[in-house]
């Protein structure tokens, strides 16, 4: 009696466990949540114009380095697969180049040194469950960036920093895994084209110089769902 009482409790114990693990791994992904996220950018910042002097001038800042963000948004479930969401971004960068300027395709005397400081974006989301812990989207919207330049001209020795925020589209893809009851961690993609922004230098004139944006970013990140 002893043995069969003990086995019984045993099983009991086991189908309760077993219950609360599977409640466990059934994350519910509708709803606020907040996420971390750190990654790398491939930024390129280049001008390639005729100016109105009647040279040609040519710029490449290949503004390359780490970011760090933080986002929050709300997904809603349409089905029990198929998930829509939208998200508020922010991310923060260290990645900053400079390049020797070209004129008519020879070196002059002017270095671009170019920076991106900072990213805003607001995204909407299309998920696909592929089981109750496994998420593959796409996103995409809107996103503004502040880059900073500074043109350094040698001869006569001056210098011209400016710090524009530059709007564009952004588009991506990736995946969500639900680690550990609440929690789930994500790999995305994301492209960015920030389109061109004139920015006008007082030291040549008032000279505007067609600075166009984009860039390709990798991130890794932790989400919490509420």
């Amino acid at each position: 009696m002893k043995n069969n009482s003990f086995k019984k409790i045993i099983l009991v114990t086991t189908l309760a466990l077993t219950t609360n693990l599977q409640a466990q791994e059934a994350l519910d992904w509708s709803g606020p949540f907040i996420g971390l996220d750190v990654g790398y950018t491939w930024t390129t910042d280049k001008k390639d114009n005729n100016s109105r002097d009647g040279n040609h001038y040519y710029s490449k800042n290949q503004d390359n380095g780490g970011l760090v963000g933080i986002n929050t948004g709300y997904n809603f479930m349409l089905n029990e697969q198929w998930l829509l969401g939208v998200t508020a971004e922010y991310r923060a960068y260290d990645a900053q180049d400079s390049f020797d300027n070209l004129q008519n395709g020879v070196p002059n005397n002017v270095t671009t040194v170019s920076s991106v400081d900072q990213k805003v974006s607001l995204l909407a989301k299309l998920g696909y469950l592929i089981d109750n812990k496994t998420l593959l989207f796409v996103t995409g919207g809107y996103s503004t960036t502040e880059m900073m330049r500074k043109y350094d001209q040698r001869s006569p020795d001056r210098s011209e920093k400016h710090k524009d925020w530059q709007n564009g589209w952004t588009l991506g893809f990736g995946g969500d895994y639900n680690f550990y009851q609440n929690f789930s961690a994500n790999l995305e993609y994301r492209y960015t084209d920030l389109g061109k922004d004139n920015v006008i230098v007082a030291m040549w004139n008032d000279a505007p110089q067609p600075q166009k944006v984009n860039q390709d970013e990798v991130t890794f990140g932790i989400t919490y769902h509420f």
